[in-house]
């Protein structure tokens, strides 16, 4: 074989170990996706998401047996299922997942809800600002850095030019082993609401940041908006706005409940954090209460779970409270 032949197959050969070699150095990312009661759309958000990572599990909340032709769906696009047998909420979801991809190996865990779209090279952005942080910065979760269009505003920039947040919603999350390791997984007591803020909060007092992957945008739905009608009247509320984001009484509740818990918890280490987060909830649960649908409801929500959140009483809603604020 001439010299220039040997040298060109060399070079070829070496090009493709080096490829080999630059994937067997991209670290093992799983993803975690919980499920409750989930439509035709989640199929088409597993296929992308499963693409984007080495192993993809969908963990189902207990949705039951209605659930079992879209799950075998997801399973045939490449997820792993695994089902609860009752619901549990979205944070014994997750550590389902997290303990499973954390028990195979996983270096990077990715949280996406079930109602998210992640983009193409969305996962490879995040390890990106993982590579480029360094030992100083010590990132804990990268998230996105739009949602719907809309950006994120860093409340500060790391000294590689990493914009950082204080908190996000987990929905999007890429979350390093590390940081499940000293940090611990979800806090199951507080079964749907606040979890993400709660974690947030955890994880930056053990030392982590939170940063934002910079160009990133990933489609996810933030609930109904109905209009604002206090008492049945049609006016602005409080920020001039026609419509609210509306959430049942169901989840109003443990809006109410963990919202204060989660002030009771860190109101020593944050207070300027404790007192935003009793700014902020105010009106929207007055908005709900004054102008429904289910005034009635959101009353009793709000109030039991006031009382709940500050007697510190976590865990599932109780049966019969449930029952009243989710009957049709």
């Amino acid at each position: 074989m001439p010299h220039s032949e040997r040298r060109r197959v060399a070079e070829s050969a070496g090009g493709a170990i080096g490829s080999a070699r630059e994937a067997d150095a991209r670290p093992r990312v799983a993803a975690v996706v919980p499920t409750y009661r989930p439509d035709d759309d989640v199929v088409d958000h597993m296929r992308s998401l499963a693409g984007q990572v080495d192993v993809l599990y969908v963990v189902d909340d207990g949705s039951g047996p209605g659930a079992d032709d879209v799950l075998t769906r997801v399973e045939a696009v490449g997820a792993r299922i695994i089902k609860l047998e009752r619901n549990r909420g979205i944070a014994a979801a997750l550590n389902a997942g997290v303990r499973r991809a954390l028990a195979e190996g996983a270096e990077y865990v990715v949280n996406t809800d079930q109602d998210t779209l992640l983009p193409p090279g969305y996962v490879d952005a995040c390890l990106a600002t993982f590579a480029r942080a360094n030992r100083v910065t010590h990132l804990g979760i990268v998230c996105a850095d739009a949602i719907n269009g809309q950006p994120s505003i860093p409340t500060w920039v790391s000294p590689e030019g990493i914009g950082l947040v204080p908190e996000a919603i987990q929905s999007g999350f890429v979350i390093s082993r590390e940081t499940f390791e000293r940090a611990g997984l979800f806090d199951e007591r507080l079964v749907i609401d606040c979890v993400d803020t709660e974690y947030c909060i955890r994880v930056r007092d053990r030392g982590f940041r939170i940063a934002i992957a910079e160009g990133t945008d990933i489609a996810h739905e933030l609930g109904e908006m109905v209009p604002f009608r206090p008492f049945g009247l049609r006016l602005p509320n409080r920020t001039g706005a026609f419509e609210y984001q509306y959430h049942s009484p169901f989840r109003q509740y443990y809006i109410v409940r963990n919202n204060i818990d989660l002030v009771y918890r860190t109101v020593r280490r944050h207070p300027r954090w404790a007192a935003a987060v009793v700014k902020r909830q105010i009106g929207p649960a007055l908005d709900a209460v004054v102008s429904g649908p289910q005034r009635w409801r959101h009353l009793i929500a709000t109030l039991v779970g006031g009382v709940h959140g500050f007697f510190r009483i976590r865990g599932p809603i109780p049966a019969k409270l449930r029952a009243y604020l989710t009957r049709s």
